[in-house]
This record gives C-alpha cells, sequence and structure tokens, in this order.
C-alpha cells in the first residue's frame, strides 16, 4: 500500500510533467511545486505525522533545518536540557558534520544567548520538530 504522502507528491510531479530524480526537485521546480495544494498537503501532513510522534532518534533527524534537541548533558538554565539546533557541516574541521545551538555562550552554569556554536556538551540524543511561527498581523 502506497502512503498518501507518497502518492500526493507523485500525482502532482506527473502534471507538472517532471522528471523523477533521487534528490527531489531543482529549485525552480520546488517554488512551482509549493504553489500547488497537493505538494503542501503532503508536507504538512509529514510536519503533523512528526509532532504526533513526539522525540525521535538522532539518525532520523533532519540535516536541513533547525530542529528542537534533548540534550542531556547540557547544565545551567537550559529548559529542561532543549535546544533549538541544526546540523553543520565544514570540511575543514569535521568530515561528518556537527550539531550546534543557538543555546550561547555555557559559563559557570549559566546559558547566554549567543551565536550558533558547537559545545563540547551538546551530544543530542533525540530530537523534535519545531511547530512553525504563528502567523503575525498582516
Amino acid at each position: 500500500m502506497t502512503d498518501i504522502v507518497d502518492e500526493l507528491r507523485a500525482e502532482c510531479s506527473a502534471s507538472h510533467q517532471l522528471p523523477e530524480r533521487p534528490d527531489g526537485p531543482n529549485e525552480e521546480e520546488a517554488v512551482m511545486l509549493d504553489r500547488d495544494v497537493r505538494w503542501r498537503a503532503a508536507a504538512e501532513i509529514e510536519q503533523l505525522r512528526a509532532v504526533i510522534a513526539g522525540w525521535q532518534p538522532m539518525q532520523s533527524a533532519p540535516k536541513d533545518k533547525p530542529v528542537l534537541l534533548y540534550c542531556p548533558n547540557l547544565a545551567g538554565h537550559v529548559a529542561q536540557k532543549i535546544v533549538v539546533g541544526v546540523w553543520r557541516f565544514d570540511a575543514n574541521r569535521r568530515t561528518f558534520g556537527y550539531w550546534v545551538s543557538d543555546v550561547g555562550h555555557l559559563d559557570n552554569g549559566f546559558a547566554e544567548t549567543g551565536p550558533w556554536i558547537e559545545y563540547i556538551e551538546l551530544h543530542p540524543q533525540k530530537w523534535a520538530p519545531l511547530l512553525p511561527p504563528p502567523d503575525g498581523p498582516s
């Protein structure tokens, strides 16, 4: 049985006569697909599934957008050891990439706001999706 998300995306791609690519649509195609309600519905279903699933293993974490990270080794004023983090890749520093967070400088048990930086203490064990921001006033 085919998943509804896959069906929606396949139908949408076929109606726009797009070739199948293992790495997904190119930038121009993505802009066009984002205007199609079927493509947007598939993305929303995926997002809702992730929220329902709750905390997930790090192996499944997306590497292309910020997510919530559960980091049990963090100390200080970090809310329940949860931070917003994102995957970074720097071929000059590491071969496999690393997680960074906006938690800021960890000093004397206090977390201060700061730049996205890698921490020794930041070894996430689980991840969860961020909720989309609320709509602002028009």
